[in-house]
């Protein structure tokens, strides 16, 4: 087979740097250009060339630039790995010169507004954290009048990721406060936040790829530990510093059946956030759309199966053969966890590995 050329935006970040890594452990023949809007960033990319290119969502002559990346490297393949790359290259998917394996851009416009996915969800009968949209400020006792039984509650932007703008509340004035703020220091309107039931379970990032209606694989990771947990209003965040590998079967079921019921025909990556509301049960919190987790590593270093060179044969139409009962489940026959820090390279180790890996000098149950 001839070796392919894939663009993967966003590269020198963390996300797009190991999607390279998960490619790079793969067999598959292919030569990996990156591109980035910052020429710091992408000065720390581990594709073979780099491009540096207008913010997917400038609207100054991205498509262009694309197409010059294209002809100028004979793309057989364009990889959007950002929310912001999705939502620009499909909005301009049809004057592109390679091709994209991106969902709808219907179905990415509805995954990306948290609201419009909830109250989409939530109208399909799955259990959803109940979600308010603020409108008025000045109706926000209103707003938390919808809550009697809730001593604390998220408040959250509709769209964006990385926990931007999310703040647990107990209090309508620390709402307002907190609107207020991102409205004078960062001018994003108050119709831009909702107020949420919080959810205190475990956390779920369910990672899968699909092709024309049909789950191919899937792999889901543990968050059990933040970066920066410490230094966060929230004392959370979507990136995990400790995670672990679990195939937990309502969550298989529940992001299926979800994924199913936005997009019949869904095609790319849905990655699929969840959290367990007080009685255990996952209930989604968002979908990122159209790309990997910046954690995607983990879900390439075990297992039979490389879900980026899942990804590459099936937007190639090459096939792609996985059992059944692998479906969900290739995740090793040992428990296997994700480490990062920063300035490390993220690491994945077994739980033998971890536990032989140092002198304990503590006590049990200590």
């Amino acid at each position: 087979m001839s070796k392919k050329t894939v663009l993967i935006t966003g590269a020198g970040g963390g996300g797009s740097n190991n999607l390279i890594r998960s490619i790079q452990r793969s067999s598959y023949p292919v030569r990996l250009v990156g591109s980035n809007a910052d020429r710091f960033i992408l000065s720390r990319s581990l594709a073979e060339r780099n491009y540096l290119l207008p913010r997917g969502d400038s609207g100054k002559g991205y498509a262009e630039a694309l197409n010059r990346v294209a002809a100028a490297e004979k793309l057989d393949l364009i990889v959007a790995n950002n929310d912001t790359e999705v939502r620009g290259i499909s909005a301009v998917r049809d004057r592109l010169d390679a091709p994209v394996f991106l969902p709808s851009h219907a179905t990415i416009e509805m995954c990306q507004d948290k609201f419009t996915l909830s109250s989409h969800l939530e109208a399909h009968g799955f259990r959803m954290a109940k979600t308010v949209s603020i409108q008025d400020l000045d109706r926000v006792e209103e707003a938390f009048a919808q809550f009697p039984d809730q001593e604390r509650l998220w408040c959250r932007m509709r769209k964006g990721s990385g926990s931007a703008g999310s703040l647990p509340v107990s209090k309508p004035e620390q709402v307002r406060f907190w609107v207020k703020y991102w409205q004078e220091m960062r001018g994003v309107p108050e119709n831009m936040f909702l107020l949420s039931e919080y959810l205190p379970g475990r956390d779920y990032a369910f990672q899968s790829v699909w092709k024309d209606g049909q789950l191919v694989l899937a792999k889901t990771c543990e968050r059990v530990a933040y970066l920066f947990a410490r230094l966060m209003p929230s004392g959370t965040s979507s990136t995990p510093q400790i995670g672990r590998l679990v195939n937990n079967p309502v969550v298989n079921d529940i992001c299926t059946r979800a994924v199913q019921s936005i997009d019949p025909h869904a095609t790319g990556m849905f990655s699929i956030d969840l959290k367990e509301d007080r009685s255990g049960l996952p209930c989604i919190t968002e979908i990122n759309i159209g790309r990997f987790f910046m954690i995607t590593i983990v879900f390439n270093a075990v297992g039979h199966h490389n879900m980026a060179e899942t990804y590459l044969k099936l937007a190639f139409n090459q096939p792609v053969e996985i059992p059944a009962s692998e479906r969900y489940d290739d995740i090793g026959s040992e428990e296997t966890y994700l480490i990062r820090g920063i300035d490390n390279e993220p690491g994945v180790i077994s739980r033998s590995a971890l536990e032989s890996s140092y002198i304990s000098l503590v006590d049990e149950g200590e």
